[in-house]
């Protein structure tokens, strides 16, 4: 599913796998929902850089796709560990191209097939096949109340710059939490000054969801803040005593995006 220069953008996502909340199942953006095909099918196909390919059952719970059956053996048999990014390229035909970047910034080729013997294929491919036979309803997904822009869409070049600008240590970072002013992320006026930052009309917010974008909005005596908060708020599941730290990943002091963590209370 490789792309050349003749062939049209594919679309595609990325996720940070954290164990904790995808070892058994992952979700896909619901800025992607776009992209998929209405009803959602009941199986897709994850190909891997080292030439297997797995059958996931896709699964709805509200309004947000997921990859569930078939995801833990895909994450158990690529060795899948915190803090890794992953991206997703779909074929628009049931099939994703996934590949691993590592601690090391770098695409790695893991899971390699093995080379079987020809008389060994078909009895492989009658298993496959009947592996995709389910009768089981689907539930519909809804279309994502978030845009999709070309800033949502990213290269591997753009996830090895946002891992380079993540490994990077003494990013300026604050907590925060569910607070009753949700909609808006309010920077410390402090952390602002301390740093020298400086921010633009836009930010991206990155979480273990993926990626979403935030607009400046207006507060008083010149204070940031970015519209959006609540939709990361909703998609965490966020609650009273979670705490949030936001690290603020930027070039040259210009904040581009920031990195979320969420820990439960």
């Amino acid at each position: 599913m490789a792309e050349n220069e003749d062939d049209v953008v594919l679309p595609r996502f990325f996720k940070v796998f954290l164990s904790e909340t995808a070892s058994e199942s992952m979700a896909i953006p619901m800025s992607f929902n776009e992209h998929l095909e209405d009803p959602l099918p009941q199986k897709a196909k994850l190909q891997g850089t080292g030439g297997g390919v797995w059958t996931v059952t896709f699964t709805t719970i509200r309004d947000c796709a997921y990859f569930t059956s078939g995801w833990s053996k895909f994450a158990e048999d690529h060795e899948l560990k915190d803090g890794e990014f992953l991206t997703f390229v779909y074929d628009g035909h049931h099939t994703f191209e996934v590949s691993v970047f590592g601690h090391g910034r770098c695409k790695e080729t893991r899971a390699v097939v093995e080379t079987v013997d020809l008389s060994d294929s078909g009895e492989e491919e009658e298993e496959e096949d009947s592996s995709v036979e389910d009768d089981g309803e689907v539930e519909k997904v809804s279309q994502s109340i978030y845009p999709v822009d070309s800033n949502q869409t990213v290269s591997d070049d753009a996830v090895v710059a946002w891992l380079s600008s993540m490994e990077v240590t003494g990013n300026p970072c604050f907590t925060t939490n569910l607070k009753q002013r949700t909609y808006e992320l309010l920077i410390p006026a402090n952390v602002v000054r301390e740093h020298a930052l400086t921010f633009g009309d836009n930010i991206k917010y990155i979480d273990a969801e993926g990626v979403m974008k935030g607009v400046r909005g207006k507060w008083a005596e010149d204070r940031v803040c970015f519209k959006g908060w609540d939709s990361i708020c909703r998609r965490n599941r966020l609650k009273e005593r979670d705490t949030v730290n936001c690290e603020m990943l930027h070039i040259r002091k210009k904040v581009h995006s920031v990195k979320i963590t969420v820990t439960c209370g």
